[in-house]
């Protein structure tokens, strides 16, 4: 018997290409679940995009259109609503002026000629509305009114004042939460197939 640890067997012809390769390590069904459910993930992605390359343009078109023919009743409306306001200046204008020359007191008849000059000046009564017309105006602009197509004022866009509205903070903070849930996700699915 030999005091050593010393092993002979190691150095014999063939020792080493004997031994047998150590067995791979089996594959664990958690890496192929993972995949499962990112693959599931980026196809509702990609649909919920091609969803939203098809609709988007007809909406937008659609929400654009609207605002035309919006604007174009209020234009209408305040188009309408100036000739009535100028029509009954003028008409008011006229009637003082009438007022205002016969309370003036006349003079007699003077020896100074008078020469007529004809000159081609319009009437002056504004816009050409009839009383009618003008009635006509004011109880179609009250109809709008009662019915809710006319004009009312709106905020149109909110107040870039804040860090957060430079930034996109909101934006960032919910991607962030939805980060930290698929890492749970990814963790609890992991930790599940072992």
């Amino acid at each position: 018997m030999a005091l050593n640890n010393f092993d002979d067997d190691q150095f014999e012809p063939g020792g080493f290409s004997e031994e047998t390769p150590p067995p791979e390590p089996e594959r664990r069904s958690g890496s192929r679940t993972f995949v499962i459910v990112i693959t599931i993930l980026g196809v509702i992605f990609l649909l919920a995009l091609l969803l939203l390359l098809l609709v988007a343009p007809k909406y937008l078109a659609n929400q654009r259109a609207q605002q035309q023919e919006q604007a174009a009743i209020i234009n209408a409306a305040n188009t309408a609503t100036a000739l009535a306001a100028t029509s009954m200046a003028n008409q008011q204008l006229t009637q003082s002026a009438q007022t205002a020359i016969a309370r003036t007191p006349t003079a007699g008849p003077t020896n100074t000629p008078v020469v007529v000059i004809a000159a081609n000046t319009p009437a002056a009564g504004g816009s050409g509305l009839t009383a009618s017309e003008l009635a006509t105006v004011a109880a179609l602009q009250t109809q709008m009114a009662s019915s809710g197509a006319a004009a009312t004022a709106t905020a149109t866009a909110l107040p870039n004042s804040g860090f957060a509205d430079e930034f996109g903070l909101p934006m960032m903070a919910g991607m962030a939460l939805v980060l930290v849930l698929v890492i749970i996700l990814s963790r609890k699915l992991r930790l599940s197939s072992r």
